[in-house]
């Protein structure tokens, strides 16, 4: 595993997981922010539902998460955002705990590529 990779799959399922508990309605938002409504910010909104805004680094996770093989985007899904331990996430998945692990570490490999690979593309924009 790649330890600056875990910790920013760990941020972006924190992000996720603090938007599931925050107010979707107009008058939720009200409450929970003592009523300030918070803008979009100056890129504008990235929550057209209503659903809670996450920051840019865990929106850049997960636009590279987005960019996977669907094995490994549940993978990630899976090993970040549930509960429990790893050896029943494998075998949630039908994987024996030592191909959990590599491709866990394939995750982390080939999420560092997406993100590097991204951030030269918008260098050079």
């Amino acid at each position: 595993m790649i330890k600056a990779m875990d910790e920013l799959l760990k941020h972006w399922a924190d992000q996720w997981k603090c938007r599931a508990m925050r107010q979707s309605s107009p008058l939720g938002k009200l409450m929970e922010f003592k009523g300030v409504m918070p803008d979009g910010g100056p890129k504008g909104s990235r929550d057209p539902l209503g659903h809670g805004v996450i920051d840019d680094l865990a929106w850049e996770v997960y636009e590279g998460v987005q960019c996977l093989n669907n094995d490994l985007q549940v993978l990630a899904w899976e090993h970040y955002h549930d509960e429990g331990y790893n050896e029943h996430k494998a075998e949630r998945l039908g994987l024996t705990e030592r191909t959990y692990y590599h491709r866990l570490n394939r995750l982390h490999i080939e999420l560092r590529e997406v993100l590097r690979s991204r951030s030269r593309k918008l260098k050079r924009a």
